[in-house]
């Protein structure tokens, strides 16, 4: 299942494989906190509806909740904008960092585009 996992090397880089599929107790040491912390954030954004798992996978049953053993890259990046920790912060540049950098490709290319359709 590795091959599924978001990996943060000690220098600092990211790898985010094309599909994520992670366990809590794996969400909890890609960030570095605990297991608890991970489980209640998890939770309380399922509870909202801003993400959810992946229920076509195992599920587990807690009173009368169904919840999903595995999930997915929407959850890990709802779950960077609730933590705190040191990999959450690396986790979270990189992530802000490549929305900007596709936003100034789209920017810079379009006006190229209508300058030469002129």
């Amino acid at each position: 299942m590795d091959k599924y996992k978001i990996t943060i090397t000690e220098n600092g880089s990211v790898n985010i494989p094309s599909k994520v599929k992670m366990t809590i107790p794996e969400i909890a040491n890609l960030f570095g906190i605990f297991y608890q912390t991970a489980k209640r954030e998890v939770r309380t954004i399922e509870k909202s509806g801003i993400a959810g798992g992946d229920l076509s996978s195992p599920c587990k049953v807690e009173g009368k909740n169904i919840y999903s053993e595995y999930y997915g890259l929407e959850m890990i990046i709802a779950l960077t904008f609730r933590l705190q920790s040191p990999n959450v912060d690396i986790l979270r540049k990189w992530i802000i960092n490549k929305v900007i950098r596709g936003n100034i490709l789209t920017t810079l290319v379009l006006p190229l585009q209508n300058a030469t359709l002129n």
